[in-house]
């Protein structure tokens, strides 16, 4: 059987939860039936060494040229051979990373069947202005696209109200999941003090336009100021840092930590008693995933469900921010178990399947 050609557009492979789906993607790839080519626009990336040996890389990367003539000029003459070189030769195209322009351009040039991964809810990403929800999307030429995938229900249903003529090319398929590698990672030991307070732990990008972590350390100073019985661990970096640290600096919080970017969170996560995400909205975490591959309940501010997953009494709480620090104050005091585990070697194989039915359509 002759193998098809498939490609893929991404920005990098360094931190990030998308970073870390597109390697868990490429890791479950059947190459007896495919050839996959790696298409990034910086390639580089701690993630880079982790892409299968047999997946082919390729760099397209634009010009950011300061005089506006100059860089137009060049990024054209790219786009010309890039097209020349690659205009329909795959059997199927996918941009994996939504918010990059070059990344849309190379898969909608490069395959008659071409799909397009909606990672995060853009709907509550331009909540003010909705009208510039349809001119990202209109940008994007969403329109061009045959399949859009999401990673959660929520984040489809949002932008169907936006593009309902387009419903019958949405469907949710969410991430794959490297369980056994998350397992191996967690048993790493890392250096903490074991205090009888229970540990509430952030992972993610410190940006409080969307993970608005002001409300975290609110919470903090509660429960300081109340003697409540919490540790704050905050893993990750981003623009907001240096804000977030001048708070806890200014208000003495000595129940918050930063641990900066990790590579490997899982320790951290292993460690914790509760994973804690106070974001405005979100597509689907893969932080939750990982949480619940090691048993941790979640306490979050948005409630997201993906093709089988949902929080709420499930894998944990959706509490709004005016109750959350009352269910913070409430899980200081007791342990909460699980009811009900995921089989995420099976829930691989099924969205393996859906998505190589997406590839494989017209």
């Amino acid at each position: 059987m002759k193998k098809k050609s498939i490609l893929i557009s991404s920005y990098n492979l360094d931190f990030g939860g998308i970073e870390t789906s597109l390697i868990n993607l490429l890791k479950n790839f059947n190459y007896d039936k495919y050839n996959v080519t790696l298409v990034l626009e910086q390639k580089n990336g701690v993630f880079l060494k982790e892409v299968p040996k047999c997946v082919k890389i390729k760099e397209y990367k634009v010009s950011y040229n300061k005089n506006v003539i100059i860089r137009k000029f060049i990024n054209l003459l790219k786009r010309i051979k890039w097209i020349l070189g690659n205009y329909k030769k795959y059997h199927a195209s996918i941009c994996y990373a939504t918010y990059s322009g070059p990344c849309g351009f190379v898969a909608r040039t490069s395959a008659r069947n071409k799909i397009l991964f909606v990672h995060n809810n853009y709907f509550y990403l331009f909540k003010k202005h909705k009208n510039d929800t349809k001119n990202f999307f209109d940008n994007l030429k969403i329109k061009k696209y045959n399949h859009i995938i999401f990673v959660s229900n929520e984040s489809k249903k949002d932008l169907s109200k936006i593009f309902p003529n387009l419903n019958d090319r949405f469907i949710t398929i969410n991430n794959l999941i490297d369980n056994k590698k998350i397992i191996k990672l967690s048993e790493k030991k890392i250096n903490y003090k074991k205090s009888v307070k229970k540990i509430f732990l952030f992972v993610g990008r410190l940006d409080e336009h969307q993970k608005r972590l002001t409300l975290l350390l609110d919470i903090a100073k509660k429960c300081k100021d109340e003697n409540v019985k919490a540790l704050f661990w905050i893993v990750g970096t981003g623009p907001d840092e240096k804000m977030y640290k001048d708070i806890v600096k200014n208000n003495n919080l000595d129940n918050v930590i930063f641990y900066g970017a990790k590579k490997n969170p899982y320790p951290y996560i292993k460690a914790c008693d509760y994973l804690i995400l106070t974001s405005r909205y979100e597509g689907f975490p893969v932080v939750y995933n990982e949480a619940i591959i090691l048993e941790k309940p979640i306490i979050t501010t948005i409630d997201v469900s993906d093709d089988y997953i949902s929080i709420p009494n499930r894998f944990g709480f959706v509490v709004d921010e005016k109750n959350i620090y009352d269910k913070v104050k409430e899980l200081s005091n007791k342990k909460y178990h699980f009811k009900e585990k995921v089989n995420y070697e099976e829930l691989n194989k099924k969205r393996i399947e859906l998505i190589e039915n997406v590839l494989e359509s017209k």
